[in-house]
């Protein structure tokens, strides 16, 4: 669906795996909260959760991702495309002793819903970010 500014409503960008990639996501979702002229809490959150995702492809996967951003009816969907057969993430309860491994906890807390959807070569990741400006 087109709305006429840069882009439409959905954003793709394929990202290495290496420490720039959440960087990279960064810019892409930055760049479309602008362009959609979402409000900066949804920004915010929505940068968040694709750095999250994305740095799980990296420090897990260790393949390249293909980010995608969107809007929805919901808010702004946000997915992440490895492709490593690695096994599913999960959201597993906190480690208070541990020095890494809340990012799933994270996006969860910050999204109005995630999940994981099995795919034939790898797996994607995705949330939805609630936000107050209707598309």
């Amino acid at each position: 669906m087109a709305d006429g500014s840069p882009g439409g409503w959905s954003r793709h960008r394929t990202l290495p795996a290496e420490p720039v990639a959440p960087r990279a996501a960064r810019e892409v979702v930055r760049g479309a909260c602008r362009d959609w002229r979402l409000d900066q809490e949804t920004c915010d959150d929505a940068v968040l959760v694709a750095t999250e995702l994305v740095a799980n492809v990296v420090d897990h996967a260790h393949t390249s991702c293909v980010l995608t951003v969107s809007r929805a009816a919901a808010g702004l969907r946000i997915a992440v495309r490895d492709f490593s057969a690695s096994p599913l993430p999960e959201l597993r309860p906190v480690n208070v002793r541990a020095p890494r491994g809340r990012g799933l906890q994270v996006v969860a807390a910050v999204s109005a819903a995630w999940g994981v959807t099995d795919l034939d070569g790898g797996k994607s990741v995705w949330a939805v970010v609630a936000n107050g400006t209707a598309p």
